[in-house]
């Protein structure tokens, strides 16, 4: 077989290297899935909001923000500390206190988390969550994902490391360990993943040539 011209001529290193290169844009391998930590009760933090409701009674209903010192003002009861405390506490104690104001009455709690979204997203900042709520729900509150977001790596960081390193959009917050304070954060997608495909179109049109070129040869 006749050799191929100065041209057409490729290292066979550099060769293995680009159909490896190849392998991978066609094949890609799916990210790992650390397992997350166990989901823990959320508590009250400075910051949250108390939103309570109340059957039948309109003014007693709304939503109460916690101060610096983690303390909530609410009708009638006036001015109680609440940080620390888990929604659970907070509806048993809210209903037996408002038992002295009230005949019966009927009390649902829920604590919203202020969190922060970050990374690939529209609109980076401080959103309020509850558990109720998925990790997709969180990141449209904060104007959804960019065309550059990396929707495989989302994740839930707490002061400055990583407590979870993928979170799956559809993961409800009350199956993850998120607390209030923590942040999530959605990273870009690597340079091959956002240019494979005309790298992969590149690469392809290369060894074709070459191929062509060497059945020509023979």
């Amino acid at each position: 077989m006749l050799g191929l011209p100065d041209t057409l001529r490729i290292p066979h290193s550099a060769l293995r290297t680009l159909l490896l290169l190849i392998a991978a844009c066609a094949s890609p391998t799916p990210p790992a899935q650390n397992p997350a930590p166990a989901p823990t009760s959320s508590r009250v933090h400075p910051g949250d909001v108390v939103r309570m409701a109340v059957w039948r009674e309109p003014d007693y209903t709304g939503d109460y923000p916690v101060d610096a010192r983690g303390r909530v003002t609410l009708p009638q009861l006036g001015t109680m500390l609440v940080t620390g405390r888990t929604t659970e506490w907070l509806s048993d104690s809210l209903t037996a206190a408002y038992k002295r104001v009230l005949n019966n009455p009927s009390v649902w709690v829920t604590v919203l988390m202020r969190m922060t979204v970050s990374g690939e997203v529209g609109r980076p900042g401080f959103v309020q969550a509850d558990a109720t709520m998925s990790v997709s729900d969180l990141i449209s509150q904060a104007g959804g994902l960019t065309p550059l977001a990396n929707r495989d790596k989302i994740q839930l960081l707490r002061d400055g490391r990583v407590v979870v390193s993928s979170l799956g959009p559809g993961t409800m917050l009350q199956r993850t360990p998120v607390q209030s304070g923590d942040q999530v954060y959605v990273p870009s997608r690597g340079w091959l993943s956002r240019n494979g495909g005309v790298f992969l179109y590149s690469a392809i049109s290369i060894v074709s040539a070459v191929t062509v070129a060497l059945l020509v040869r023979r």
